[in-house]
């Protein structure tokens, strides 16, 4: 039966609580609350229960509104990937924290390289710079490498490693010198590089920007790198050696492939 609106009763009952919106301060507010009984029945409800799911609500339209400032990035990793030697005998595994990072403030891209005796026998491995891995970035919207870490740390060939005298700003190029490390089965070593947005522009400039907002792709390496293209200048400092069991000499290098990440 339907029932007149003037003819229904209704509870009231008078909530002071305090509401605050984002840069405002606290304001004590008063919320009528209105209930309607049934049959003329007089209900009854606690103010304590109505308090508490007042406040639920409230922290639940909080917790929506500030969860975009407290998860900022995509990815919060880490995120992995490996490489395997074509003899089977060494693994490469390349690390990243995650893989959305700031432009505003620059957030550093670190990255963690491990190089692991994956055999069943001891290996000597002979290298020709002190820091034994490299990191190349991929510029997915210039469809070209934007920078190389070797290229403005070690020393080399000019092309291959940059001009220290003509840099922009002044650089450390680490010198090659023979450094042998041995590692038993499972034994492993690591190092951490960083990349800090440089950006080199073109191959024959040196990095006098920094990289832009977008999408980029980090492969690592155990050894050096070089440049893609045929004609740029090559560096025989890069490769690694080592004798497997049968006696052969391999000299290489070893590639992980690709982590994407984006700068935002």
């Amino acid at each position: 039966m339907l029932r007149n609106a003037s003819s229904v009763d209704y509870i009231t009952t008078t909530l002071w609580l305090y509401h605050r919106e984002l840069g405002t301060p606290a304001v004590r507010k008063a919320y009528i609350l209105q209930i309607p009984s049934s049959s003329g029945f007089k209900m009854k409800i606690p103010l304590k229960i109505v308090v508490v799911a007042v406040a639920i609500i409230l922290i639940i339209l909080i917790g929506v509104a500030i969860r975009p400032l407290i998860f900022r990035s995509e990815e919060t990793g880490p995120v992995y990937i490996e490489a395997i030697s074509e003899d089977g005998l060494l693994k490469l595994t390349m690390v990243l924290e995650k893989t959305k990072f700031t432009v505003s403030p620059r957030e550093p891209v670190r990255i963690n390289f491990t190089l692991t005796n994956i055999g069943e026998e001891e290996m000597t491995m002979t290298f020709h710079y002190k820091t034994k891995f490299d990191f190349m970035i991929w510029d997915y919207s210039q469809g070209a490498y934007a920078y190389r870490w070797s290229y403005d740390h070690l020393q080399g060939p000019i092309g291959w490693a940059a001009n220290a005298s003509e840099y922009p700003f002044p650089i450390t190029l680490e010198p090659p010198g023979i450094d042998t490390i041995v590692l038993k089965p499972g034994e492993k070593i690591s190092q951490t590089l960083t990349w800090n947005h440089y950006y080199m522009g073109g191959l024959e400039l040196p990095p006098v920007e920094l990289a832009l907002k977008g999408r980029y792709r980090v492969e690592g390496l155990v050894g050096s790198s070089r440049w893609d293209d045929p004609w740029s200048p090559d560096n025989p400092l890069r490769f690694f050696e080592y004798v497997t069991s049968d006696g052969t000499l391999v000299s290489t290098v070893l590639k992980t492939p690709g982590i994407d990440i984006t700068l935002a």
